[in-house]
């Protein structure tokens, strides 16, 4: 979980330079282009941030629900309201995450293009850019693989947490099978989140390669 929260964005300190191609027309270093296309991503990172800090006290009240839930007589309603405030909330930050990645991938077919138009850039530097075009949207599939696989869980969160209310004789056997059901999807959420960590450090990497390579130029 820790590799969502560092910004995806390496190139933050780079000072943007215009330069001028053989028709008069500005163009701008490849590591400035791929930068400004990124800046979406910053967003998308704080909506990850805030999409784990809502997990982990969830998943906290998870365990205060379990434990009183043990007690026949205990009155899990508040707890219960307060994990489905949690629920609505990841929904939204997951749902904006994924609006602000479409956003960004819509323009990566324009930036492939302005890349292409260079005039000035090393073929290696251009082919990196590249690279980092190809590792985001390597990224973004594994994104919507995780995406996916988070609303699912949400989605058992809710089935477990509706059977657990407002009855006198709640249905154990429907409960445990429900916590086994959730149990189930976040251990597979926990697979795809790897992959996505994983993607997103190799994403990270070559973005990191594409600035050194402009400050050496």
């Amino acid at each position: 979980m820790r590799t969502w929260k560092k910004s995806a964005l390496a190139t933050v300190g780079l000072v943007l330079t215009v330069l001028t191609s053989a028709c008069g027309q500005p163009q701008e270093p490849a590591a400035n282009q791929v930068n400004q296309f990124l800046l979406g991503d910053q967003e998308m990172t704080q909506n990850l941030k805030e999409l784990a800090r809502h997990e982990r006290e969830e998943m906290e009240l998870y365990t205060s629900i379990l434990n009183k839930g043990k007690n026949k007589n205990s009155d899990l309603e508040s707890l219960l309201d307060e994990a489905e405030v949690h629920i609505a909330e990841r929904r939204k930050l997951l749902k904006q995450a994924q609006t602000l990645l479409k956003q960004t991938q819509e323009q990566t077919p324009v930036v492939r293009d302005s890349l292409r138009r260079l005039s000035f850039e090393k073929e290696e530097t251009l082919a990196q850019a590249q690279t980092v075009l190809d590792q985001y949207e390597a990224r973004a599939q594994a994104f919507e693989e995780f995406a996916a696989s988070y609303e699912q869980s949400l989605d058992a969160d809710e089935v477990l947490y509706s059977l657990m209310r407002g009855s006198a004789e709640p249905n154990l056997v429907k409960i445990k099978r429900a916590i086994r059901e959730r149990n189930i999807q976040y251990a597979q959420l926990a697979e795809i989140r790897k992959q996505f960590n994983k993607q997103t450090k190799a994403f990270n990497g070559a973005n990191a390669k594409l600035v050194q390579m402009e400050r050496a130029s």
